[in-house]
C-alpha cells in the first residue's frame, strides 16, 4: 500500500510539472493544446463568461490573453497570471489589437489589489489553485459588497468518441472539476441535479449558481456568486 501511495504521489508531481512546463517554457503551444482538447471550442467556452462581467473586473489566470482582448474596450479590466511567458503572450495579443494591456504578475493567493476594489472576479477553467483557502480569502477581500465571482469551471463535448477520449485525458491529468454532492476539505461544497450535474457551488464563502450554455456541439458551465450571499458551513 505504501508503494502504491508513493507512485500516486509521484504521478501527481509529474502532472503538475507537465502543466508548469505548458504554462511557462511551452506557453507558445497553449492555444494549440486548448483547441485540441476542446475540439476548437476553447475560446468560445471562455467567452461564455462575458455577459456576467460588470464594473471593475479582475481575471485570475489570464493565460494567453484572449479574454483580456475581448474586454480591452472596458477601461476597468485587469488580468493576473503567475507565468511571465503567458503575460508576454497576452500583452502582445492586446497590443496587436491597438489596445493597452493591463496585466499583473502575481499569485492568486496574494492579490496586489486593494480591498473591496472589484465588482467582478472571474476565472475560466482554473486549476486547483481556485480551491486554495488563501485564494478564496483573497477573492472575498478584493470583492466589494455585492460583487460577483464568476467561474467557467468545465465544459462537455456532445457524446461521441472524441468526447470519451477527452474525458479520459481530463481524468488522467487530474483536472479540477467539483463532484456533485462531494464536499472537500478546502472550503468547497457542491450540490447538483439528480444526474450529478453541478448547479450550486460553495466557494470562497459564497454560493455560486450554475447554468449550462450551449456552444455548438458542446455545452459549458457558467457559475456566478454574489459577495454577501454567504455559504453557511464554509470555514475559511
Amino acid at each position: 500500500m505504501r508503494c502504491v501511495a508513493n507512485l500516486v504521489l509521484l504521478y501527481r508531481q509529474v502532472v503538475r510539472w507537465a502543466f508548469h512546463v505548458l504554462y511557462h517554457e511551452f506557453a507558445w503551444s497553449y492555444d494549440f493544446v486548448a483547441a485540441l482538447v476542446s475540439r476548437g471550442y476553447w475560446q468560445r467556452w471562455t467567452a461564455a463568461a462575458l455577459p456576467e462581467l460588470q464594473g471593475v473586473t479582475l481575471e485570475l489566470g489570464a493565460g494567453p490573453g484572449h479574454m483580456q482582448l475581448a474586454l480591452a474596450n472596458r477601461a476597468a479590466t485587469f488580468g493576473l497570471d503567475r507565468s511571465p511567458t503567458m503575460l508576454a503572450l497576452a500583452a502582445r495579443r492586446v497590443r496587436r489589437a491597438g489596445a493597452t494591456p493591463r496585466l499583473m504578475r502575481a499569485d492568486a493567493a496574494a492579490l496586489p489589489v486593494c480591498s473591496a476594489a472589484c465588482a467582478t472576479v472571474f476565472a475560466t477553467f482554473p486549476s486547483e489553485y481556485i480551491v486554495d483557502p488563501a485564494t478564496q480569502a483573497e477573492i472575498r477581500r478584493v470583492l466589494m459588497p455585492g460583487g460577483r465571482l464568476v467561474l467557467v469551471p468545465f465544459a462537455e463535448l456532445d457524446a461521441g468518441w472524441y468526447q470519451r477520449l477527452m474525458a479520459l485525458a481530463y481524468r488522467l491529468t487530474l483536472q479540477f472539476r467539483p463532484r456533485a454532492d462531494h464536499p472537500s476539505d478546502q472550503g468547497v461544497s457542491l450540490t447538483g441535479s439528480p444526474a450529478g450535474t453541478p448547479e450550486r457551488l460553495e466557494l470562497a464563502g459564497m454560493v455560486l449558481y450554475g447554468r449550462w450554455v450551449r456552444v455548438g456541439a458542446s455545452r459549458v458551465m457558467v457559475m456566478v456568486g454574489t459577495h454577501g450571499q454567504e455559504a453557511y458551513g464554509t470555514d475559511l
